[in-house]
């Protein structure tokens, strides 16, 4: 086709597919799924988590404090369990998430050994799925090994609750070794490949991995397990954990399900904000001469808003969310890492300057937008800097939450399973172009 003919094309295309937002007011249809005040409108019910970021009143939203809580518990006392000796955090948390209550002694021994005997790949994956397939992008990697791993499995099409969940222990199992082998084919092709031990944690296993058989530090070991658990859960409306309903409900397999949950996460309205965090960051500290400088920070932070500067999205990447509004629980827990380990690998600066950012950022946007709109730092803020303190590449960032969220996922597939019993079908009106 000519380059007049592509044109064209290009303006049929979006003239017959962009709808009317008239449309949308005059049948009252909740774009995203979101009622007028920005709430979620109500689709399903879990026992899973709970997400609040706010209280509806006559006046509308008044913003809160967050809360999650994992089945019934809030994070803050999910975490308040963990010991700076426990090595298997995550593992523990898993258990509760997927089963709905804390493991027996007996149980969290089985548990763990459970997931460390099903870590490593069928060679064939690893020889021509991993290996053999280069790609740039470690999600869509990550996807194809998860659907690869179907093939693998005696029963793969049953729908059976106990069936499903030690298929989703073996698969959330063998995610850090897609993950890392994934990066080495895209990324280090000179990388030494390596297999963890038995006894090693999932958060301690992908390190290894990662370091190519290095030292893992005790440290370093608890950071990433701590972090794995932050991510793990997040309510059933975000939309990848959505995405494992609406396919689980399908009757489809527990491959297909968390391939497609992966292919959600993988976008940057979902999962990616933390590496764009550090691209704003690093665009910031590019640019302002002096970072202790509050003035000349918030004037650069006005330019971001203003579309005048950094990626021109007007976005401040890391500040607010769709539920959240004073705070994100997350990103409380998530601060007080970030102190230790900056000032582990001497960092100290750079802290400042984020800590800086997260108290001044909302009042800006308030200034430049003219509105009344509560926002605060959530997760993804810090959790970017974080993994680059521990020297973890920025291409594993998404994948990384996919690590922790295929808890979730395989939770709430559990649950589609048991409790839903109809396939998600939404209506879509049929509307003639105006």
């Amino acid at each position: 086709m000519t380059e007049e003919q592509l044109r064209n094309l290009r303006k049929d295309i979006v003239s017959n597919n962009t709808i009317s937002a008239d449309y949308y007011s005059e049948f009252d249809v909740k774009r995203g799924l979101r009622n007028a005040d920005g709430s979620g409108v109500l689709a399903g019910l879990t026992y899973i988590s709970s997400v609040v970021g706010s209280k509806k009143t006559d006046q509308g939203l008044l913003p809160v404090e967050g809360v999650l809580k994992y089945r019934g518990q809030s994070l803050a006392d999910v975490v308040a369990q963990y010991d700076e000796t426990d090595t298997h955090f995550f593992e523990k948390v898993c258990f509760l998430l997927l089963v709905g209550r804390w493991p027996s002694e007996e149980e969290e021994k089985w548990f763990r050994s459970y997931m460390a005997q099903h870590r490593n790949l069928p060679e064939p994956v690893l020889n021509h799925v991993i290996q053999g397939i280069k790609s740039n992008n470690i999600m869509n990697k990550l996807q194809l090994g998860i659907s690869a791993l179907y093939a693998y499995d005696e029963t793969p099409d049953s729908v059976d609750p106990v069936e499903n969940l030690l298929k989703g222990v073996r698969i959330i199992a063998k995610l850090p070794m897609i993950v890392a082998y994934s990066y080495f084919v895209g990324f280090k092709s000179s990388a030494k490949y390596v297999k963890p031990s038995i006894e090693m944690s999932q958060a301690e296993a992908f390190l290894h991995v990662l370091y190519e058989g290095k030292a893992v530090s005790s440290f370093e070991r608890r950071i990433v397990d701590l972090s794995l658990v932050l991510h793990a859960e997040h309510g059933g409306g975000n939309n990848s954990t959505f995405t494992s309903y609406v396919v689980s409900s399908s009757g489809s397999d527990i491959y297909s399900t968390l391939a497609a949950a992966v292919a959600s996460l993988k976008g940057p309205l979902h999962g990616a904000a933390n590496k764009k965090v550090m691209e704003m960051m690093a665009d910031i500290k590019g640019n302002v001469s002096d970072w202790a400088d509050v003035s000349e920070v918030k004037q650069y932070l006005k330019k971001l808003v203003l579309k005048e500067a950094g990626d021109k999205s007007g976005k401040l990447y890391g500040l607010g969310h769709a539920v959240y509004t004073k705070s994100d629980p997350r990103a409380v827990i998530i601060k007080e890492l970030v102190y230790r380990i900056a000032c582990d690998v001497d960092r100290e600066r750079e802290y400042n300057l984020y800590t800086m950012i997260a108290d001044v950022a909302p009042q800006v946007f308030q200034e430049v937008k003219g509105s009344d709109k509560v926002i605060s730092p959530n997760v993804d803020f810090y959790s970017g800097f974080v993994y680059d303190c521990l020297g973890i590449p920025q291409e594993i960032y998404t994948p990384l939450f996919a690590m922790a969220r295929a808890c979730g996922w395989c939770a709430h597939r559990l649950e589609e399973l048991l409790s839903g019993k109809r396939i998600i079908r939404p209506g879509y009106k049929f509307v003639a172009p105006k």
